[in-house]
């Protein structure tokens, strides 16, 4: 076999190579063309707003109400309404208000007390003494008034210890019949001009008096007045020191929207050493507040 043949046998074998080749190449570019269009772009869905969530996935409020102890279910639309009225409110002022029935007007809702031996007694413009009621155990003050026998041997031990600070106290005021609350009470309607709102700020109505419940004591200084009680040193020792001897302030000036009474730096309440030095402690100022919390219901024990 000449070379010219072997030549020619070459280039027939490389060309058929070339025509092999290229057909591969062309089947793979028609390969990768065709992933190409798979992967072409696909029209998704436009992300969804918040406003296109559906309800059923937003979470359900809190009820800042239902978290605290003295919570009461069925006020629950009462604490709303309340606390619609009194937006600067926290949840634990509203609960507590409205348990003592303060989302209702004055003199409105009244119930009468059933259990006059109870200390603390709670007598306010919802909760009433019958007419009737007088305390069994009245004895003198030094003043000659009249008061419980707790609520004597308490001021007793106050008063000694003022006069040993240089003080003088003199309980102007103290135990009230039902028919001498009366008198007074109309007396000023008629002093005021048949204004009972203006009556109303400083006298209690009959029954709904605490000097009736003969635990109350209206206190006179070194000035002689209880409108001037609040310039006296013993006014501003009574305020420090009372708790020490079971007596609260009873118509603080933080919580005159609340009492409904204006500020009577004068006016004591024998309520107990326990009771009267919880209150302190909690920082306490209402006495309806206390009630609420401590009687009406226990707060948690901590573990």
């Amino acid at each position: 076999m000449d070379a010219s043949w072997k030549l020619r046998s070459l280039t027939r074998t490389g060309y058929s190579n070339l025509l092999v080749l290229a057909a591969a190449v062309t089947a793979v570019a028609a390969g990768i063309l065709a992933g190409l269009n798979l992967l072409s772009p696909v029209q998704l869905p436009a992300p969804l707003n918040n406003d296109a969530i559906p309800a059923i996935f937003e979470p359900e409020p809190e009820n800042p109400y239902a978290a605290l102890y003295f919570y009461e279910e069925d006020k629950q639309e009462r604490y709303e309404a309340y606390q619609a009225a009194n937006p600067d409110l926290d949840a634990d002022a509203v609960v507590w208000q409205v348990n003592s029935g303060l989302d209702g007007d004055f003199y409105s809702n009244i119930q009468i007390v059933a259990d006059t031996t109870a200390l603390p007694l709670l007598v306010n413009k919802y909760y009433q003494l019958p007419a009737d009621y007088v305390p069994a155990d009245l004895e003198k003050l030094p003043s000659g008034k009249l008061a419980t026998k707790d609520t004597c041997a308490a001021y007793r031990a106050m008063s000694a210890d003022a006069r040993k600070a240089g003080l003088s106290l003199y309980a102007a005021s103290a135990y009230r019949s039902y028919e001498l609350q009366n008198r007074l009470y109309h007396g000023y309607i008629k002093q005021e001009g048949g204004n009972v709102a203006v009556v109303d700020t400083y006298s209690a109505r009959p029954g709904h008096s605490e000097h009736q419940t003969g635990r109350a004591i209206d206190l006179c200084g070194s000035f002689g007045s209880l409108n001037d009680f609040i310039r006296t040193p013993e006014s501003a020792w009574v305020s420090e020191n009372c708790y020490q001897y079971g007596f609260i302030v009873r118509y603080q000036q933080d919580i005159v929207p609340l009492t409904g009474y204006k500020y009577e730096p004068w006016h004591i309440t024998y309520v107990g050493i326990d009771v009267a030095r919880a209150m302190r402690d909690a920082n306490i100022t209402c006495l309806e507040e206390y009630i609420v919390k401590y009687i009406d219901h226990q707060p948690p024990t901590a573990v």
